[in-house]
């Protein structure tokens, strides 16, 4: 992994900082020490000069003549290294005036040197830079009254200029060590700190995976351990995030109201299965598939209002054959999305006007039946009952109308029962070919139509025979009715693990446009006249209430088949 160019940066210049220190502490420490080595070399050059005067001072004392001094003089000179003069009482040069290559002319201070040592006192003065020393002594006994010497120290000079070419490569040497454990430090904790970044850049991406280790207990370190620890908190927190928003979202999922949340552009954030069926909203509300163009322009109209005005927005719409209440909620205080919920009152409207046809249907046709007795009442009780062939004829109209008045109560009630739950069925051993036998024989017999059943003595299933019968009975009279000729044949068999009943006539069929409704209420397919039109839906009630299924297929050439699939079926013994 490449270092950032940000690191690289810092790996130099955090390296010349260093080498930088280095060489400041350097300076300072080769300026020290070659100030103290001046001064310790300029001590001992003059010490030196000092001994050596005073050893030729106590040398020469003993000359009583001057020529034992000028021998002495030229060998002390010879033999120490340094130019002796010597003046006798009167300050006159008793040495010859040349010694050593250096004439007394030359010699630096030499008036007051010569003065100092004739009057008794003693004389120094040097060089700066320790290089040469005057020194200037009185001789007590002998010829001479004064010495003055003078002391070059080249040697030592040498010395020390060796002393400061290595005071300066020490100092380069450590300039140049600095420098390279500069930068390696500097290398390292860029390392380190792009370790760090990097797992910052991926926190703030939202990844938290990527550990980071504080190897050292330094601030460095402190810092890797902070990020660490921000990191894994906030790695549980979004787990804990994770989590409950993978539980909001299935929740969300089950319900039966479409949910959206959509932002004031209206993109769609999120959109749960049901919103998506409802609308079928995409990734922008414009992309929703309502059928009805006033209708989608309406919802995107609520939308827009729910942010503009910041107050909740409710509306209904029709789209097609589906009747939609979609309610609007703004979003609340730093909310950017506001909330769409979507209901679907398509069965509700439909269940509504069923419920007002039934009124409407149960009050017509018992209207009928009430209509036709009150009529042969009020006939009777103006006289016809006198006439015994119009009291008879008339006693027959309200025996029939009460038989029918009868029936269509008896089937209101169990529809009744059926719609709110109380038609519980009574578990137990049915056996089917019984059962079938039993409906054959009260059917109202046709010319021209033959019933037959064809069932197996063994088929039994678990139920409510009573259930069972009457929606075997409504769905058999109703074939027996618009079947004229040919057969109506009932049928039982074991099929998949369940008991299969089916009902086939040879009658007209029923036409692919009421095959749709010919199980609701009151519904009578096509112009076909008689009966109440509640057969089939008693029996779609009964078998529902069994845990059944109820289907119907339909042919004008070959008749009509209704089959009944019942659950928990099991053979009997």
């Amino acid at each position: 992994m490449r270092i950032p160019r940000r690191f690289l940066g810092m790996r130099w210049w955090l390296g010349l900082s260093f080498a930088g220190v280095a060489a400041l502490t350097a300076v300072a420490v080769v300026g020290v020490l070659n100030a103290r080595s001046e001064r310790a070399f300029r001590k001992y050059a003059e010490a030196f000069a000092i001994g050596r005067t005073v050893i030729a001072a106590e040398a020469l004392k003993h000359d009583a003549t001057a020529a034992m001094l000028r021998r002495d003089a030229a060998a002390l000179a010879a033999r120490r290294g340094v130019r002796l003069y010597v003046f006798d009482a009167h300050g006159k040069l008793m040495t010859p005036p040349l010694s050593r290559g250096v004439r007394w002319a030359e010699v630096p201070n030499r008036a007051e040197a010569k003065a100092a040592a004739l009057s008794g006192s003693r004389y120094i003065h040097g060089h700066p830079d320790g290089s040469e020393f005057v020194v200037a002594l009185p001789i007590r006994q002998g010829a001479g009254a004064a010495l003055v010497t003078d002391s070059r120290q080249r040697g030592l000079q040498a010395a020390l200029g060796i002393i400061r070419n290595e005071f300066l490569q020490a100092a380069l040497i450590a300039f140049a060590v600095a420098a390279a454990l500069g930068l390696l430090i500097a290398t390292f904790t860029a390392r380190r700190l792009r370790r760090i970044a990097h797992a910052a850049s991926a926190i703030g991406a939202g990844d938290f995976t990527a550990a980071v280790s504080g190897r050292f207990p330094d601030e460095v370190g402190s810092l890797a351990f902070s990020i660490e620890q921000m990191r894994t908190q906030l790695q549980e927190l979004f787990i804990t995030l994770e989590r409950d928003r993978d539980r909001l979202e299935r929740l969300l999922h089950r319900l039966n109201e479409g949910v959206l949340l959509v932002d004031r552009h209206l993109n769609v954030e999120f959109a749960n299965g049901r919103a998506r069926e409802l609308l079928g909203v995409g990734e922008h509300l414009d992309e929703c598939k309502l059928t009805d163009q006033e209708a989608h322009v309406a919802l995107r109209q609520l939308v827009r209002d729910v942010f503009g005005k910041g107050v909740p927005g409710q509306m209904r719409i029709a789209d097609g054959e589906r009747v939609l209440n979609i309610s609007g909620i703004p979003p609340g205080e730093g909310g950017e999305a506001a909330i769409v919920v979507v209901q679907d009152e398509s069965q509700q409207e439909r269940n509504e006007r069923v419920q007002r046809e039934f009124a409407t249907n149960a009050s017509h046709e018992l209207r009928t039946p009430l209509a036709s007795i009150v009529t042969a009442v009020e006939m009777l009780q103006t006289g016809a009952k006198d006439d015994p062939a119009a009291n008879d004829e008339f006693l027959e109209v309200i025996a029939r109308e009460a038989a029918r008045l009868t029936r269509l109560t008896r089937a209101l009630l169990v529809l009744a029962r059926a719609g709110v739950g109380d038609e519980t069925p009574r578990i137990a051993h049915v056996p089917i070919a019984p059962l079938l036998e039993q409906v054959a024989s009260s059917l109202p017999r046709r010319d021209g139509v033959d019933i037959a059943v064809d069932c197996p003595l063994a088929l039994v299933i678990a139920g409510d025979a009573d259930l069972l019968e009457q929606a075997l009975s409504s769905v058999a009279a109703n074939a027996i009715e618009h079947t004229t000729a040919g057969s109506v044949t009932m049928r039982g068999r074991r099929e998949n693990g369940s008991v299969v009943i089916e009902v086939a006539d040879t009658g007209s069929g029923i036409s692919p446009r009421d095959r749709g409704r010919i199980f609701d209420r009151f519904y009578r397919a096509g112009d076909r006249e008689g009966g109440f039109g509640l057969g089939l839906s008693i029996a779609r009630e009964a078998v529902g209430a069994l845990g059944g299924e109820i289907e119907l297929d339909s042919d004008a050439a070959t008749g009509t088949t209704v089959r009944i699939t019942l659950a928990r079926a099991e053979d009997g013994t």
